[in-house]
């Protein structure tokens, strides 16, 4: 449970620093969930899962990610700090969870392949080499 306050931690700071927050906006829940408190810019639900479900073992799954500004690369940027977070964690797989059609574009432009149609996943691997081409 360390590694998870860590992870929480390292997203803290991100979003601290990428919005200018002065105040902590991370929480973990018990079951090993990363929330934003409410705040009127970044919308986030995280869920930490090492063991198989729908998705892979080891992954960082996106069930709600938004900001109150669109389309400015927010979203990609996130996903960049992700696949470093993983790496640095030892998570193989990102996933995106319950995906709406924006998000679901979103997770085909980057690669992530459909699970079942609405939830979509890929390798940390694969997320690295598309971020290195950019």
């Amino acid at each position: 449970m360390i590694e998870y306050e860590e992870l929480r931690a390292d997203i803290d700071r991100y979003l601290m620093e990428r919005f200018k927050y002065r105040k902590s906006l991370i929480f973990l829940t018990v079951d090993n969930v990363i929330a934003t408190r409410r705040n009127s810019r970044v919308d986030l639900y995280l869920r930490i899962r090492r063991i198989e479900s729908i998705f892979p073992t080891d992954c960082l799954i996106i069930a709600r990610l938004s900001f109150s500004k669109e389309r400015i690369g927010h979203g990609t940027h996130f996903l960049q700090f992700l696949t470093e977070v993983a790496r640095k964690y030892k998570f193989k797989y990102i996933g995106i969870e319950c995906a709406n059609a924006k998000s679901s574009a979103f997770a085909k432009k980057l690669g992530f392949y459909s699970i079942d149609g609405e939830n979509y996943a890929i390798t940390v691997t694969n997320l690295i080499s598309y971020f290195s081409m950019e």
